[in-house]
């Protein structure tokens, strides 16, 4: 079933397929969701920084880990993509591992115990054809 953005509540999230989260996240998700799906072309992901910073990348972006000291807290993706993970926050020095990473779409990354510095300092991700959830 096909939902448009604008009529994404907390309720479409359990009741449509939507992923498994914890309900306190419920309504961050649908933000961060909507945010993503109401941007431009090519925004595939919508991400929190700290308490209250707010931004989407799109592809071919690059999506650093920290901006302004603030790590990314929460992130929802709106598209399928496959992502590399780079050692530098500018996305240089190569991918790391050398390996893609796939992301469906209505994914939810929740950054719990700062994982998301263990995997390097930015990505840069690609559209691809993976089913959504």
């Amino acid at each position: 079933m096909l939902v448009a953005a604008q009529d994404i509540t907390p309720a479409d999230v359990l009741l449509l397929g939507f992923p498994t989260i914890p309900l306190e996240l419920v309504p961050e998700y649908v933000k961060l969701y909507n945010m993503c799906q109401d941007s431009v072309d090519g925004t595939y992901v919508a991400v929190r920084y700290g308490d209250n910073n707010y931004t989407t990348f799109k592809y071919n972006q690059c999506y650093q880990y920290v901006i302004d000291g603030n790590k990314a807290e929460m992130a929802v993706f709106c598209k399928s993509v496959t992502c590399y993970n780079n050692p530098n926050p500018d996305c240089t020095g190569g991918a790391i591992p050398p390996i893609p990473f796939p992301f469906p779409e209505k994914l939810v990354l929740v950054n719990t115990a700062d994982f998301v510095q263990l995997l390097g300092q930015g990505a840069t991700c690609q559209q691809n054809s993976l089913p959504a959830l």
